[in-house]
């Protein structure tokens, strides 16, 4: 019973990473540094490099 729900739960975090258009190594580094907080500080990176790339050009 417990495998059924496992293999939802990883299913679930696939679809996830999915959402994210980026690099795999980027969203493995986040999610091993910031562990459940993984995606809040993605989008936070994810913005600020957005707005970097709009200063530059």
């Amino acid at each position: 019973m417990i495998n059924i729900f496992n293999f939802f739960n990883k299913a679930h975090e696939n679809t996830i990473d999915n959402k994210y258009n980026t690099n795999e190594d980027l969203v493995k580094y986040f999610k091993s540094e910031y562990g459940s907080s993984w995606k809040l500080e993605l989008d936070k990176y994810l913005i600020k490099e957005e707005n970097n790339v709009k200063k530059v050009a």
